[in-house]
């Protein structure tokens, strides 16, 4: 059976301070009882992020999956936290295994089993290096319109 042991939507202050650094942040996880073995954390995100680089803002937005780095632009050798194309102006995460996961399209949940007790978990924007002052959660010139979203769910399987 499944059990949801902890649910954290992360505040806007701070994915707005994650997309325009460098660099992963903690997402501190406190279920019950302490991050086991075996736990999932399941990612929902939605939203848009306007990610700069043009004249006017709203000219190059994206939601939390991101793009591939040639239609958008970028120089896939540029990016910060993971050179993958595919994760270009994606919001990545990671655990203590060090593999950046991406999200998944708006509706589906990406998962990542956590491979040890105690396991944490970090988010990041991956921009290219030195573009990170122009992003901001939203589209257009009202960047509160339709901005980014992030759920954590920490997922424990209970066995009677």
């Amino acid at each position: 059976m499944e059990s949801r042991a902890q649910t954290h939507y992360v505040p806007q202050d701070l994915l707005e301070s994650i997309v325009r650094k460098k660099g992963w942040t903690e997402i501190v996880l406190k279920p019950y009882n302490g991050v086991r073995k075996g736990d999932i954390v399941r990612v929902w995100a939605g939203g848009s992020i306007d990610h700069g680089g043009g004249n006017a803002p709203g000219i190059n937005v994206c939601g939390p999956t991101g793009g591939d780095a040639k239609p958008m632009g970028a120089d896939a050798a540029k990016l910060s936290l993971s050179p993958n194309p595919k994760h270009a102006f994606a919001m990545l995460f990671k655990t203590d295994d060090d593999v950046p996961h991406p999200c998944e399209p708006t509706g589906k949940p990406m998962q990542i089993p956590l491979k040890k007790d105690g396991a944490r978990l970090w988010i990041g924007f991956n921009d290219e290096k030195g573009a990170f002052n122009d992003n901001h959660l939203g589209k257009g010139r009202r960047h509160e319109l339709d901005p980014l979203w992030i759920r954590v769910e920490v997922i424990r399987i209970i066995v009677d």
